[in-house]
């Protein structure tokens, strides 16, 4: 294990040094990027044991150099789909429970909203750095009940939960302008009700019922995407 483990740093050091090296894809000044793509969140303790499922995403991060230090101050941004359900309401009193011609449908997502600080020190074509970030973590439950006559009523259930934690990333670049981003965030966040969405139950007359859970919500989220330096 203590040899692999000394390859896979060599390796990643090797990497490195080229990056920095190679002049194909100069990226040699402090630059704001602009990134966004796919994300997995994969629940952590209590928020595992209670919830207990994977939710997949979109992610988006936008960072701006500070003048002097080695450091990036930007925002980072989150949302997962949690779960949904969708229902044509029966009318009872109606033949064979006939169609009211009304939809419903309910939506569950989580939202990450945080402010970071990045160290991001190094130049060249793969660029690791690190974030330190704060912010909140919003639970929203959405429920749209639609006529066939293009009336709707929305209701919505929601609850935010502090967050705060820290990530790891990689850019490699691709053009002077243009690269491919590889990040992990572990975020600690703290305790909350949510709807469990695998609950949700449309009944005939069109109302909408579900269960909640409690817990705390500490989560990794897996992020790849492609990005813009500006």
């Amino acid at each position: 294990m203590r040899r692999i483990s000394l390859f896979l740093i060599t390796v990643c050091a090797t990497l490195i040094g080229k990056g920095q090296t190679n002049t194909n894809f100069a990226w040699q000044e402090r630059s704001s990027t602009l990134s966004g793509g796919l994300e997995i969140g994969i629940p952590l303790g209590e928020y595992d044991f209670t919830w207990g499922a994977n939710t997949f995403g979109l992610s988006a991060n936008v960072a701006l150099p500070m003048r002097v230090l080695p450091l990036d101050i930007g925002y980072d941004f989150g949302w997962s789909r949690m779960g949904s359900e969708y229902g044509e309401p029966l009318n009872p009193s109606g033949l064979l429970s006939a169609n009211t011609g009304r939809e419903v449908r309910v939506k569950s997502n989580v939202y990450n909203h945080h402010l970071l600080l990045r160290l991001n020190p190094l130049r060249g074509r793969i660029r690791p750095y690190g974030d330190l970030m704060m912010g909140a973590r919003h639970f929203s439950t959405r429920s749209i009940a639609s006529a066939a006559n293009g009336e709707s009523e929305e209701e919505r259930d929601g609850a935010f939960a502090g967050s705060a934690g820290w990530a790891v990333g990689t850019m490699v670049s691709l053009s002077r302008q243009i690269y491919v981003e590889a990040r992990v965030e572990r975020l600690f966040s703290g305790k909350v009700s949510y709807v469990d969405p695998r609950t949700i139950t449309i009944a005939n007359d069109g109302s909408v019922t579900y269960e909640k859970l409690t817990s705390r919500t500490d989560v990794v989220n897996v992020q790849l995407g492609v990005g813009l330096r500006f």
